[in-house]
């Protein structure tokens, strides 16, 4: 487990989520575990998101970073 030396304040901004944008069709069978929505769009395949599995940082391990649902 990991805590910070001081409190952090809601919606501090601690580091910037990295890695490629792509549509949903082109990452949705991957094997990555931390992609995350950068838009909702209709249909669905063409939301944007952004794909960690090629380059990514801190952020991907960071509590609440992970939105994709098991």
């Amino acid at each position: 487990m990991v805590e910070a030396d001081r409190h952090i304040k809601d919606l501090t901004i601690i580091t910037e989520y990295v890695g490629e944008v792509d549509y949903l069709r082109n990452c949705e069978h991957d094997d990555g575990d931390s992609m995350m929505t950068l838009l909702f769009a209709e249909p669905p395949s063409k939301s944007l998101v952004i794909c960690p599995d090629r380059r990514s940082n801190i952020a991907r391990f960071i509590n609440g970073i992970n939105n994709r649902k098991a």
